[in-house]
């Protein structure tokens, strides 16, 4: 299994590498600086990143068939991208990544330049519409969360209408709980999660109030009802550690 790549030794990155530019409330945002720290900073700020990328890296072995097109919404740095097409060389896989910061694109674009994939950069905002066409495959993650629902379900139905009529979609986000006490375990839990990687309090701290507005969680109900309301079929959660949770379907019903 290829392993996902770190560009630079997690020991020199504790958190306040980023999250000292974001210091007032609901000041998030993804921002070329943030490309350049970006593939550290998710895998110490999202539970189990690691093993989410390694799960879908697993998952194309079903999903992502020769000459396969897979679409990235939200593709960042291109990790999981260089993952699939790193196990499979043999593939002739073609991406289309998304990302409306430029600069993450670039770091993608040195990702894949090795392999065997053929790849399109998209520097654009996902809610603004789609480019590609009969996706095999259809990736979203901790992507749709930073998007108000109504965006959220015209980007999801925008990508089923781009899909193989027995395509996939796999979906990360970040839940809002129901019930209040389980939404203060989970939170309690995440930030307990972040300190034993070793980022400091102060930096926990920061980066929850620059989130403020910025992060849209839905429940649980509420993600499966955009995902069956947008044309998708047969969702399973097929990861799930507290808040975080990956959602995967398919464009129609196995017949």
């Amino acid at each position: 299994m290829a392993n996902v790549p770190v560009p630079r030794d997690l020991d020199s990155f504790r958190g306040d590498d980023l999250t000292d530019r974001f210091t007032t409330p609901g000041s998030w945002e993804f921002t070329a600086e943030v490309a350049d720290d970006f593939d550290n900073h998710v895998r110490l700020s999202v539970p189990f990143y690691d093993d989410v990328q390694q799960l879908i890296e697993r998952l194309s072995d079903w999903l992502a068939p020769e000459k396969a097109t897979i679409a990235d919404l939200g593709a960042s740095t291109g990790t999981t991208a260089r993952l699939i097409s790193q196990r499979h060389p043999e593939r002739a896989l073609n991406f289309h990544l998304y990302d409306s910061q430029e600069s993450m694109l670039e770091i993608a674009h040195e990702k894949l330049r090795d392999t065997s994939a053929t790849s399109h950069y998209h520097a654009s905002r996902i809610e603004h519409g789609l480019c590609h066409y009969d996706a095999k495959l259809t990736l979203a993650l901790f992507t749709l969360q930073f998007l108000e629902p109504g965006d959220r379900l015209k980007v999801l139905r925008d990508a089923r209408e781009r899909s193989q009529p027995h395509g996939a979609l796999i979906v990360a986000e970040k839940l809002r709980l129901v019930d209040p006490r389980w939404q203060e375990i989970a939170i309690c839990s995440s930030h307990d999660y972040k300190a034993e990687k070793g980022i400091g309090a102060r930096a926990i701290y920061v980066k929850e109030r620059s989130l403020r507005g910025v992060l849209n969680p839905l429940t649980d109900r509420q993600q499966r009802e955009m995902l069956h309301e947008s044309g998708w079929t047969s969702i399973e959660t097929l990861f799930r550690w507290q808040q975080w949770v990956m959602y995967a379907a398919f464009a129609s019903n196995c017949t």
